[in-house]
């Protein structure tokens, strides 16, 4: 018994022994008996069919990895196949077959046929020829976002390095060919016999940078060696780069600004818009340039953005430029010293409700634009203007505060106006006499309103040539004003308005002026004795006043149709709209509270006195509350509206469409009851309409005085129909300006074969600018300029006539001018766009423009022409589309308008 259960555990002891053994020895042997779907071919080879796709491997305890501590790794491979699976235990490898795919880690392998070597940790990957001999299923390779493709492939996964043939992939703005590739560790790649190109047709690009070798740092830059330029297969080696550097990166970094060059006659060789970008954070860029010209003409820009999401959104440009014309001693020589400064900060609504900050400035040198204009539009431009603001409300209150800086200026008047502050706080309409829980109608004291408005200014105007420069506080003018209306409005038989107000008025300055007439006063221009003194007595003086008035309106609608009975007729009615307005105001007369801030002097002349009444604050920057004297004006208006309906079978609702004859046409006077003479106003006239569907827009306005004009040009109580023989206008009055617009826009339909879906910003456009807004600051000089074409629209024609009439006394002029600008896209690739202005009158040309430009794939073709004006210029360029190369990469032809000066 003892000796059975001897041999017994024996035998027991020899099974768990040769168990053992088999597993230490046979794991991929036991693996497959552990799996019913796999099937034993021979003792060194088994198939795991199609419908197991995914076979996990924990290579970290697999026995064969065991053997060397060095080839371990300690990631999961995960690889799948549609064809078949094919398991080796001699070579220890596996064979993926049909859409194979290897999965470690973040690193993503497919191909049509991958083999992978479990002892080595190596895989290999290439495609498969099919019946014709054609490579299908090439290998696809994916880590931490960045793909490739190649011909064939073989990675360690535990060294992380790999050689691969003909790779082909994507980089940022670009694309990268190599035949021959290794990738190292740190996942950058050294290419041998590589190209580089922003053409996106891998199989053949149109053109390429033919590099010798190259070193690719993923989502950085592409740094290579000597390069040449290939264009459609014909290597233009003489078009080359020693070494090459092509920025990748897919988030904002820092990096150099790359000039431009060339040369005009004025300014000689340039260098332009060169410098440094700071990517200080995502939020924050700066960018300095600068330009400097062989001739001594130099400048730079600074141009800084600042974004806070959901906050606000701020920009600062700031230029300066030196224009050197000829050279010193000569009679034509000219050194011009400019300064430009651009700043926009707009506040996200949602950032704070109650509080607002917002800033658009625009201020420059009256030169600036004269001599570094870069369109037509700056040119052209006589005024600019600033503004700089801040506004607070209260939550339930009616009270709200703002604070502004304002400023304009005028180049060709060469004058600068600054107002700064303007400080206000006002209060919103308040019903002081509103029941809380009314019910019913309300009482007519009940619509009784009160607010409160108040204003303290502060201006200056003076030369541009003194601005900033020499500006004294005492060179500005100041004062503060407010106001409290108490007024309703009362509705009278339905049609009459009345309108009562009282208002409180009070202002306040600084000083206050005291004139006089001086007998003594001797006057070295005129050689005689006697003149007008004006003494500024500096001393706070505050004017107020309580100023009742009321008025009276009415505007009623009246109706007129004429109904066309034939029910074949086109034309069903005809519909005039009247609406006449009337309404009269008076102001009583304030006596004393009013005369105590007017004084008078006496002055001679022409051998008698004469009493001359002047406002003590006549200089202000407010007008005074009221005049002395009672006060009524009479207000006149005549509106007229004529629409015709006819029938349309396009309406298939009502059969009928309506047609505007005249979409308005206003006639306006005034008279002044209590004035001593000139009682009648000027009449104003002015009237607009449409025609041909909204195509042509017709706009005429006039202004005709009623009373005559003396020899000398001084308006006399006479009506000028008693003194003239004109026909026409003569006879209701003088015409002193007359104008005439006539706008028609014609354009084909769209949807038009020719026509692409495209917005300006699209590829095939010469400007492409991003959210940055800078561009604009390290852009040419002489832009290209391509008019944005509606693609949908094949072709558009616009044509604007003007007409203006003047004769404000006797000397009358007259102007008329006529645009016409229009694009066209003779096909999707060729857009023609062009603008030009004649000048009638003077039978010469302006702003003239001609524009064409060329899709060419991968590269554009462009031409601007500025034929006449001081603009006169052209510029003709073939360049890359792709920011990265379009500097590089290019052939301009130009004359810049600057060697016009």
């Amino acid at each position: 018994m003892h000796k059975n259960n001897i041999i017994k555990l024996f035998f027991e002891l020899r099974k768990l022994v040769f168990s053992t053994i088999l597993f230490i020895a046979f794991p991929a042997f036991l693996y497959s008996q552990t799996n019913p779907n796999v099937r034993k071919i021979d003792k060194d080879i088994e198939i795991i069919p199609t419908d197991t796709t995914i076979v996990p491997i924990e290579t970290s305890t697999d026995s064969i990895n065991q053997n060397e501590n060095s080839n371990l790794i300690d990631t999961k491979v995960v690889y799948s196949a549609t064809d078949s699976i094919v398991l080796s235990r001699d070579s220890k490898k596996v064979y993926l077959y049909k859409k194979a795919k290897i999965e470690y880690g973040d690193i993503i392998l497919e191909s049509d046929y991958i083999e992978y070597d479990q002892e080595n940790n190596v895989v290999f990957a290439s495609g498969v020829e099919d019946s014709l001999g054609n490579l299908t299923g090439k290998p696809v390779f994916t880590e931490k976002g960045d793909k490739f493709d190649a011909k064939t492939i073989k990675y360690n996964f535990k060294t992380k390095k790999g050689y691969i043939e003909e790779v082909f992939t994507e980089e940022e703005d670009g694309y990268l060919h190599s035949q021959i590739t290794k990738k190292l560790e740190n996942n950058d790649f050294l290419m041998k016999n590589g190209k580089y190109t922003t053409c996106d047709n891998p199989e053949h690009p149109h053109f390429y940078l033919s590099m010798t070798k190259a070193k690719v740092i993923p989502g950085d830059k592409i740094v290579s060696g000597y390069s040449y330029l290939v264009l459609e297969d014909l290597p233009l080696k003489f078009i080359f780069v020693p070494f090459g550097y092509f920025p990748s990166q897919k988030e904002q970094s820092s990096g150099l600004i790359i000039p431009k060059y060339g040369e005009e006659t004025r300014r000689g060789f340039f260098l332009q818009d060169g410098g440094y970008y700071f990517g200080i954070s995502d939020k924050m860029d700066l960018a300095i340039t600068a330009d400097i010209f062989s001739k001594g003409s130099w400048g730079g820009d600074l141009n800084y953005r600042f974004v806070k999401r959901y906050k606000f959104n701020s920009n600062l440009s700031l230029g300066y430029k030196e224009f050197v014309k000829s050279e010193k001693g000569l009679s034509d020589y000219l050194k011009s010293k400019d300064l430009q400064i651009r700043w926009t900060h707009s506040q996200d609504p949602k950032a704070n409700p109650n509080s607002k900050f917002s800033a658009s400035v625009n201020y420059s040198t009256t030169t600036y634009d004269q001599y570094n204009s870069k369109t037509l539009e700056d040119l052209n431009t006589n005024t600019k203007s600033s503004s700089v603001s801040y506004s607070k409300s209260w939550p339930g209150s009616p009270f709200r505060f703002s604070a502004d800086l304002r400023h304009s200026q005028n180049t060709q008047t060469k004058n600068v106006d600054l107002t700064f502050p303007v400080l206000t706080f006002n209060m919103d309409r308040k019903y002081p006499f509103r029941r809380k829980n009314a019910s019913g109608d309300l009482k007519w004291y009940e619509d009784i309103e009160i607010s409160y408005k108040s204003k303290l200014e502060n201006r200056l105007s003076t030369p541009d040539s003194l601005f900033l420069v020499d500006t004294k506080w005492s060179d500005f003018e100041n004062g503060f004003q407010h106001t409290i209306p108490l007024n309703t409005n009362i509705k009278i038989l339905k049609y009459f308005n009345l309108s009562p107000q009282v208002e409180y008025t009070g202002i306040l300055y600084p000083n206050y002026i005291n004139r006089y007439y001086d007998y003594n006063y001797y006057n070295e221009s005129t050689k005689k004795y006697g003149a007008v003194i004006t003494d500024t007595i500096q001393e706070i003086k505050y004017a107020q006043i309580v100023t009742p008035s009321v008025s009276l309106s009415v505007g009623p609608n009246i109706y007129g149709m004429y109904a066309f009975k034939n029910p074949e007729a086109k034309i069903v009615a005809i519909r005039h709209v009247l609406t006449p307005s009337v309404s009269i105001s008076y102001r009583p007369d304030l006596g004393n509270m009013v005369n105590q801030y007017y004084g008078s002097y006496e002055t001679y002349s022409n051998g008698e006195f004469k009493t001359v009444e002047y406002s003590k604050f006549e200089n202000g920057l407010y007008r005074l509350p009221a005049a002395p004297g009672e006060s009524s004006v009479i207000s006149f208006g005549l509106n007229n509206n004529l629409e015709m309906k006819v029938r349309s079978d396009k309406d298939t609702v009502t059969g009928t469409r309506k047609i505007k004859l005249i979409d308005g046409l206003k006639l306006s006077a005034s008279y002044n009851v209590f004035a001593d003479s000139l009682n009648w106003s000027p009449i104003g006239v002015s009237g607009r309409t449409t025609l041909f569907k909204d195509k042509v827009n017709i706009n005429i306005s006039a202004t005709v005085d009623p009373y005559a004009i003396d020899s000398l040009g001084v308006t006399y109580n006479e009506f000028h129909w008693n003194v003239s023989d004109d026909k026409f206008f003569g006879r209701i009055g003088r015409l002193e300006s007359f104008r005439l617009s006539v706008d028609f826009r014609l354009n084909s339909e769209k949807g038009s074969e020719t026509g692409e879906n495209k917005g300006p910003n699209n590829e095939s456009g010469t400007e492409i600018s991003d959210d940055r807004d800078l561009e604009q600051s390290i852009q040419q000089h002489q832009q290209q300029f391509v008019g944005y074409v509606d693609f949908d629209v094949p072709w558009d024609l616009s044509v604007n006539y003007n007409y203006n009439y003047s004769k404000p006394k006797f000397e009358k002029t007259i102007t008329q001018t006529i645009g016409i600008s229009g694009n066209l896209s003779l096909t999707k690739n060729w857009k023609i766009s062009f603008r030009t202005n004649y000048d009638i009158t003077n039978k010469e040309l302006s702003s003239t423009s001609i524009n064409i430009h060329r899709d060419l794939h991968c590269w554009e073709m462009s031409l601007g022409w500025i034929p006449v004006g001081r603009m006169q210029s052209y510029n003709f360029q073939i360049n890359v589309k792709s920011s990265t190369l379009r500097d590089l990469l290019k052939l301009p032809k130009k004359r810049s308008w600057q060697e016009n000066l």
